[in-house]
């Protein structure tokens, strides 16, 4: 009982990194109508600024330069890279969002190079133990704590202010939107500034667990892809629920198949929901289902 728990616990500290990184996809597709490939390699450029940041500035100052970094490089690709690709075919948007993925880790190389590198939080690894042999380190507790503050004033922005009433009429309908005195592309820009500040907390959190950055990061939150494909493309709340899921099933899977399958059963795992899910509800668990009238 006392190793399910733990592990639930794990899986639930990395399925809210998980549901972090998946509303950033959403929040763009759902505003913009584009996915951003290049979303996880921003996480991975989020982990490096802060580890760079701190080794001569406090914490925090770190994070913010992140996130000031972050927000500026998501509002220049959307305003001078993606805008200019408005009408064109999706393959091309495709390919333009893959591009700024290499670029991206490409620049992250020639800065810092191919080695990991140590990542210092003020957290520290300390664990707090509840009851005996339950080891809950303070690190997936802090992640948990801030995931759900985030989560709930992106909530409350989206359904308590105007900017965030906006922002669904713009996702319903652009046209609509645009009739009702809204400002389409200031709502661009502003999904994709939300989603800079989410990869950078996907970031941070993601570069605790291990306590280092590498290139690999930009892989790992690729895994937030089946996250978004259980919950649903276009939803929000999919998206929170499909990262828990698959950052459940993950842990778990390591736990209790680590035995089969040359111990890379997690690895798998998620994808084999994904398209169980998919047969049953090819739109995900909470997305839009699409209607063509011919």
């Amino acid at each position: 009982m006392i190793k399910l728990l733990q592990l639930m616990f794990q899986g639930l500290s990395l399925g809210m990194v998980y549901s972090l990184i998946a509303l950033g996809f959403v929040l763009v597709f759902k505003g913009t109508g584009v996915f951003n490939f290049a979303h996880g390699d921003f996480v991975m450029g989020a982990a490096y600024i802060v580890v760079a940041v701190s080794t001569s500035q406090p914490w925090g100052v770190a994070v913010l330069v992140a996130l000031a970094v972050l927000v500026a490089l998501a509002l220049v690709v959307e305003r001078l890279v993606l805008r200019k690709m408005v009408g064109e075919p999706l393959f091309a948007v495709v390919m333009v969002t893959l591009g700024l993925a290499i670029m991206v880790r490409a620049v992250v190389t020639m800065i810092w190079g191919y080695n990991d590198k140590g990542f210092a939080d003020p957290i520290g690894p300390g664990v707090w133990e509840p009851v005996n042999n339950l080891v809950l380190p303070h690190t997936g507790l802090w992640t948990i704590g801030v995931s759900v503050v985030l989560l709930t004033a992106l909530w409350f922005f989206y359904q308590r202010t105007p900017a965030g009433l906006a922002l669904r009429a713009t996702a319903a309908h652009q046209e609509a939107a645009m009739a009702q005195g809204i400002d389409v592309r200031r709502m661009f820009a502003l999904s994709w500034a939300i989603a800079g500040v989410l990869a950078t907390a996907g970031g941070i959190f993601l570069g605790a667990f291990p306590r280092q950055v590498g290139l690999q990061m930009g892989f790992i939150a690729l895994n937030a892809l089946p996250a978004i494909i259980i919950g649903g493309f276009d939803s929000l709340q999919g998206a929170v629920i499909g990262g828990v899921t698959v950052g459940m099933l993950q842990v778990l899977a390591s736990g209790y198949l680590a035995d089969y399958g040359g111990g890379r059963l997690q690895d798998v795992a998620p994808y084999v929901v994904m398209l169980l899910v998919l047969l049953v509800r090819p739109y995900g668990l909470f997305g839009t289902r699409e209607i063509e009238r011919v």
